[in-house]
């Protein structure tokens, strides 16, 4: 045989007492639910219903409702910080695209100048092209983010393609 907890019958002053709420509070929340008449004239309330019903509304979720409810929203909060926090740190695979398209434009200059005497001339030459290249990367950086998407899909299917995958005169680099 289960035990079974019977639920307590509360009047309006009882339920004030017990919660700490006006009795105007009380009885604006009991407004909508059945009574029993008891001594004196005074109306009982099924005592999970009142609290229910001054805690939570008549019209809201029941209580094992609106714990799931706070769980989904704490799962939600949890996420979203997880998130933020994510976003403090630098994107690492769109940082790595972005480091190998720097070494190839660095190695690119580099064998374009080889054979060269590097005078102070040259060095600024060489210098002039990597800040060229970079300027080139801010103009075409929708272009960028194309090419690093592409990769990122090319991976994800399993096609083989290395990092850095645009760039074929990869053996030169040390």
């Amino acid at each position: 045989m289960k035990n079974r907890i019977s639920a307590a019958e509360l009047n309006v002053s009882q339920a004030s007492l017990l919660t700490g709420k006006t009795r105007e509070t009380v009885s604006r929340a009991a407004r909508e639910l059945q009574s029993v008449n008891g001594a004196g004239n005074a109306k009982f309330f099924d005592s999970r219903k009142l609290l229910q019903a001054l805690y939570l509304g008549t019209a809201g979720p029941t209580y094992s409702e609106a714990q799931r409810l706070l769980a989904l929203a704490r799962t939600d909060q949890v996420r979203l910080q997880n998130d933020v926090m994510q976003d403090k740190f630098y994107p690492r695979d769109q940082v790595h695209f972005l480091y190998e398209h720097v070494f190839r434009i660095v190695t690119s200059t580099l064998k374009g100048n080889v054979n060269r005497l590097l005078t102070f001339e040259t060095v600024n030459d060489i210098f002039r092209q990597f800040r060229e290249a970079g300027q080139n990367m801010l103009k075409e950086a929708g272009e960028l983010q194309n090419a690093y998407e592409e990769e990122e899909t090319q991976k994800a299917n399993g096609s083989g393609v290395a990092p850095g995958g645009l760039c074929s005169d990869r053996q030169g680099i040390a």
